[in-house]
């Protein structure tokens, strides 16, 4: 009995003394690919000589980290089309005996919760729990991402504890992350370190105002010198979608102001793209600080046949939105910089470098 406690004693401390080695500098580095404009990696689970890797999306909008797993319904698009975590293959996996729930997008997922080994770039963690997606409640699509490493500000969630909160456990010098993205679309997330090369000025900081999103209050957001939302403006921060969203009756403002043109089948419209340059900025005010969004950034410029260019504003309404919530979507990041301090409940922005 002695030796089988002594067993699990060592078992439980040298996942965190792996992730101590690790983290000597402070800081965890994560190479990111930008697919379709929303922030991926690889994540590579399983024994070091029989890995699966599969491509994550990193969401902010949610603590919860999922995979399709090999037992889901092939008759679903989302599990027909991507690639699988097979526990069975793995002899580091271990069951960890309870299911999970989580949403993506508007969809919900079901499963099972596993533990296995992970790498994600140089860092690895031995028994990391996430979820074996099985189930939704209905089908739906998505992007080249077989599944989600989760960013959002909950401590807890039900596939295990978040990567952040892991990280921290293991010696981060702040509890921080931001993101970082070069002109072809590559780049990195930096877990324990402020990148202050990506940023000019000063970092305002605001407390979020939702235990379950990154929102905080803005002061206004404005095109241009035409007034959008007034005052108490609710700002989420979200990589798990690339597009700016707005309230559809302020975003009919801006349709209004850049003569947008419908395109049929699509949410999106479209614009002139010899116009662009002369769009207004697109500005929201945290604390008396002005941030600013370029129509560099938020027009998507798109070459097709006989090197004809298309140009599609990346601001669009829903339906269901209501009340003065605005979304900044991965496109936004890049315009801003952008500080999530899962430490102390606050995000940090400031003009990109």
């Amino acid at each position: 009995m002695l030796k089988l406690l002594l067993l699990n004693l060592v078992l439980s401390i040298i996942p965190q003394l792996c992730l101590s080695r690790s983290l000597k500098d402070g800081s965890v580095q994560i190479p990111v690919t930008d697919s379709y404009l929303t922030p991926t990696t690889i994540l590579a689970i399983g024994p070091d000589t029989d890995q699966t890797y599969l491509q994550v999306l990193l969401s902010t909008a949610s603590s919860e980290t999922w995979v399709p797993s090999v037992d889901c319904n092939p008759l679903f698009t989302w599990c027909r089309q991507h690639r699988h975590y097979n526990h069975r293959e793995s002899n580091t996996y271990v069951d960890s005996h309870r299911n999970f729930t989580t949403h993506f997008l508007d969809h919900v997922l079901t499963g099972r919760v596993t533990s296995d080994r992970v790498e994600l770039g140089e860092e690895v963690i031995l028994d990391f729990e996430f979820g074996e997606a099985i189930s939704s409640h209905r089908d739906f699509t998505y992007s080249e991402h077989d599944g989600v490493l989760g960013l959002g500000p909950r401590k807890t969630c039900t596939t295990g504890t978040p990567l952040t909160a892991r990280l921290l456990d293991a010696g981060l010098d702040d509890a921080v992350f931001s993101f970082s993205f070069s002109s072809d679309d590559k780049g990195s997330l930096v877990i324990g370190e402020v990148q202050h090369e990506r940023y000019t000025g000063d970092i305002v900081w605001s407390k979020i105002v939702s235990e379950e999103r990154w929102q905080i209050t803005s002061d206004n957001l404005k095109i241009g010198s035409s007034t959008l939302c007034g005052t108490q403006c609710v700002t989420e921060f979200n990589t798990e979608i690339e597009m700016i969203i707005g309230p559809t009756e302020q975003v009919e403002q801006i349709y209004k102001l850049l003569d947008a043109r419908e395109i049929p089948g699509v949410t999106i419209r479209s614009v002139e793209c010899s116009k662009v340059k002369s769009f207004p900025d697109l500005t929201f005010t945290v604390k008396g600080h002005q941030l600013t969004i370029t129509s560099e950034n938020y027009v998507e410029r798109s070459e097709v046949v006989h090197k004809v260019e298309l140009c599609f504003l990346m601001i669009t309404a829903v339906e269901e939105e209501v009340g003065d919530r605005w979304i900044m979507g991965t496109l936004a990041h890049k315009a801003v910089y952008v500080v999530y301090d899962f430490g102390r409940n606050q995000v940090g922005l400031a003009e990109a470098a």
